[in-house]
């Protein structure tokens, strides 16, 4: 292998170690190369019109100026890749001659610099110390010499105040004896007892302004103090207030909630109501015989008394739920018998109550008789117009452990109920139940029911009695019944009310005798609960006004208080300042006072003896001697301590220069360790310093020729675009010259002898583009006719093989320049060399 062929393979080799890749794999752009088939005349084209390929120009033109752009950018880019190769080289150049330095020797003597270095900057740290240490003890100095200078300053002070005050007492004492201050004296005591009984005058006005201030403040304070308690008072009756109104809210909302619940077990309110008239005619003809003499006349008042009861018994009301509940079948029926039975019992029983008689118990063995009595009757297809089947009743009632049935009261209820499908609703059955009572006590014509139902029948009264209901259907089978025309689908409903006494019970085991509890509730009960629920709202509604009234007289208590809290504040204010005019006032009195001792004083001195004069003349001036030689004393100390105070401070600032020195010693020391270190790591990682150094170099040259490389490019394709942008001669455009022919099926093909590259230099594909602009007179290739592919796609590219330029050695354009680059970083740095061994 020659020489040039091992630098193409290194630089292929640098590329997959870890160089930055470089993916120009084109060895060259043939721009103005058509290949064309011409195969078969019959398969040619027109080629496009002149006017098309003005404006393919026209769009070359434009992308050559975009081209441009990026191509002054690429270069801006490639100067910045060589600034950053030169320095990369710098840097790998230092690395070398580092690596150059690192011995095994030059390792030892960087390790000892390093611990010289660290013992010295012990004592340099220990110097600091020092140096702080006298910096502190200096500023203690200055603190104290600075206290001497104060209290020295405060001395002097004092004693320049008693030397002028000596000096005037001297200037007073020469003017007393001269004679020229008599008649000042005088004038000066006349004008300071003026003074002072104005200022008495004044003291005593402020004082009686003040103790005006101070009752109006007193009475401020009993109006805030009864604006208090008149909110206290008016606060606890809104609470009491507030209390009652809660209670009564709650012993309300308890009576709603008594009234809910008991009308959620409320009776059906069709119930029969009946006068006393009615329930003592009924008495009376329970207890008469056909036999007593009076029995017609009995008769007589109960016919009278019904007719009364039909007239305050109205029509029956429906229920809604009821309604909505439909019945269309025996089966239907069945599932709320225990409802209708219930509601069977509430009818009966309120009636009772009206008599005062036995309340009648449902069980489940009353329930079973009277449904197998019904279940019988409809078996046998009774009819209910030919009265009581004796023999169903006996025997259904020993088979349940009874000896008979007590009573039976039957009424036919609906009548021709017509189809399968009844049509019928809950509603429908308790109203046949309703209408069945008032038929049972007012039909006028016989008692029996009536008797029954009331349970005033002899015999009757006392006993533990049970009810239960029973529905028997006939279906008439003649052509008519009761002259009437059967119709298909008719039925006739009876409604059955069975009652069992205590003494029938012959076998308990077949008779369950449990009563089913009725929680229902009275309409009389429901009544109370209203009444006694719209009385607790009466009282819930007064004592909601009550606590508005509190509430509005605690509004007004507070607003009072609000007042006279406010007035307070006034009268306080105003106190304090009659207070503060009254200590003025004294004050000023005060002042006179000694201003008129001070006047009466030099007017006696102005009348003393001149030889009491001059002896207090004598005095001043000797006084005046001594505070001056204090004076002196103390500005000598003051100068002593000044002095003291300057010297502390240049101790000071010399301590603190030495301070500055050692830290900066400390510093440089640090520093210089620092230093050491970073040399002695440089020796010891060389090999891996110098190779990155270098592997850096090998980068930014790589980006450099790459980026220099697709310049060359950009350039071939613009110098081409040039040549192609140029206006086209349409003056042959109807010659038969200008169409060519070619293979339909070569149109758009890519020739594989040719490789083509876009403007990141990836590869596009291998092979010649073709289309049908190729084929005009101006054969434009643009960077947007280049598309990727792989630099390593040499099957398909000849041109790879070609000979290099210089070298005529067979390899790839861009291999060859990756190798140049090579020897050139090759022969600035060579290899990296191994540390000296001692």
């Amino acid at each position: 292998m020659t020489k040039k062929s091992n630098i193409t393979l290194m630089s292929t080799a640098l590329i997959a170690t870890g160089a930055t890749a470089l993916t120009t794999g084109v060895n060259s752009v043939h721009a103005d190369t058509v290949k064309t088939t011409d195969t078969n005349p019959a398969q040619t084209q027109t080629v496009k019109s002149n006017d098309q390929t003005q404006a393919d120009a026209n769009q070359a033109k434009s992308q050559a100026d975009a081209s441009q752009t990026t191509a002054n950018g690429a270069q801006s880019s490639a100067d910045q890749a060589q600034s950053d190769l030169n320095a990369a080289k710098d840097n790998a150049q230092k690395a070398q001659d580092t690596a150059d330095q690192a011995t095994d020797a030059a390792i030892n003597d960087a390790k000892n610099a390093i611990n010289d270095q660290k013992t010295q900057n012990a004592q340099n740290e220990q110097g600091v110390e020092d140096a702080q240490s006298d910096v502190d003890h200096a500023q203690d100095n200055v603190d104290h010499a600075q206290a001497d200078v104060n209290n020295a300053q405060k001395d002097a002070n004092q004693a320049d105040s008693a030397a002028n005050a000596a000096q005037k007492d001297v200037d007073h004492a020469q003017d007393v004896a001269d004679g020229s201050a008599s008649q000042a004296a005088n004038d000066q005591l006349n004008d300071a007892q003026n003074d002072l009984s104005q200022a008495k005058d004044h003291a005593n006005k402020a004082q009686n302004t003040a103790n005006q201030a101070d009752q109006h403040a007193s009475d401020a304070q009993k109006d805030v103090d009864q604006a208090k308690n008149n909110v206290n008072d008016a606060t606890k009756a809104q609470s009491d207030a507030q209390a009652k109104a809660d209670a009564a809210q709650k012993a309300q909302d308890a009576s709603q909630k008594a009234l809910d619940d008991a009308s959620q077990h409320q009776q059906n309110q069709n119930q029969v109501h009946l006068s006393q008239g009615y329930i003592d005619a009924l008495n009376a003809y329970s207890q008469a015989s056909p036999n007593d003499a009076n029995y017609q006349q009995v008769v007589k008042t109960l016919i009278t008394a019904t007719n009364n009861e039909w007239a305050q018994n109205g029509g029956y009301v429906s229920n809604a739920n009821d309604q909505a509940i439909k019945i269309n079948s025996k089966a239907d029926l069945d599932k709320y018998m225990a409802e209708l039975n219930t509601y069977a019992q509430q009818l009966v029983n309120n009636v009772r109550d009206q008599f005062g008689t036995s309340q009648v118990q449902v069980s489940n063995g009353s329930k079973q008789v009277a449904q197998q009595i019904g279940n019988a009757l409809t078996d046998e297809n009774w009819n209910s117009l030919n009265g009581h089947d004796m023999n169903v009743n006996r025997n259904v009632a020993q088979a349940n452990g009874l000896s008979q049935l007590s009573d039976q009261d039957m009424n036919v209820v609906m009548d021709k109920v017509l189809s399968k499908s009844w049509n019928l609703s809950l509603d429908d059955f308790k109203k046949a139940l309703y209408e069945s009572m008032q038929n049972y006590l007012f039909n006028g014509v016989e008692w029996n029911h009536a008797t029954s139902v009331a349970g005033t029948r002899l015999g009757a009264k006392g006993k533990d009695v049970w009810m239960g209901l029973g529905w028997s259907f006939f279906t008439p089978t003649a052509e008519t019944n009761q002259g009437v025309p059967v119709k298909d689908g008719e039925v006739v409903i009876t409604s059955l009310l069975n009652f069992m006494y205590d003494y029938t019970i012959q076998d308990s085991s077949k008779f369950d005798a449990k009563a089913i509890p009725d929680d229902s509730i009275s309409l009389d009960t429901i009544q109370q609960l209203e009444n006694d629920l719209s009385a607790k709202k009466a009282t819930t509604n007064a004592a909601n006004q009550n606590v508005a009234k509190a509430k509005a007289h605690t509004a007004d208590a507070q607003k009072a208080l609000s007042a006279a809290q406010v007035a307070l504040t006034t009268a306080k204010s105003q106190q304090t300042k009659a207070h503060a005019a009254v200590d003025e006032a004294n004050a000023t009195v005060k002042a006179a006072t000694v201003a008129v001792a001070a006047a009466q004083k030099a007017v006696d001195e102005a009348n003393a003896s001149d030889a009491v004069k001059q002896q207090a003349l004598a005095d001043a001036q000797a006084a005046l001697k001594d505070a001056q030689a204090v004076q002196g004393q103390k500005h000598a100390i003051l100068d002593a301590a000044k002095a003291k105070l300057a010297n502390a401070n240049q101790a000071l600032g010399q301590a603190k220069a030495r301070l500055a020195s050692a830290e900066a010693t400390l510093k440089a020391g640090q520093q210089a360790l620092a230093d050491k270190e970073n040399h002695l790591n440089d020796l010891e990682n060389v090999d891996s310093q110098l190779a990155d150094a270098k592997q850096v170099v090998v980068d930014a040259q790589a980006k450099l020729a790459q980026l220099e490389y697709q310049k060359e490019i950009n350039d071939a394709i613009d110098g081409k675009n040039d040549n192609t942008n140029k206006p086209i001669d349409n003056s042959n455009d109807n010659k038969d010259s200008n169409t060519e022919s070619v293979n339909n099926s070569n149109d758009n093909q890519i020739d594989n002898n040719e490789t083509t590259v876009n403007l990141n230099n990836e590869v596009v594909n291998s092979g010649l583009i073709t289309n049908n602009l190729a084929h005009t007179r101006a054969t434009v290739i643009t960077p947007a006719m280049v598309a990727s592919k792989s630099l390593s796609n040499n099957k398909n590219s000849q041109a790879a093989k070609g000979t290099l330029p210089q070298t005529n050695e067979e390899g790839g354009q861009t291999a060859s320049i990756l190798g140049l680059m090579m020897i050139g970083i090759v022969g600035i740095f060579g290899t990296a060399k191994k540390r000296k061994q001692l």
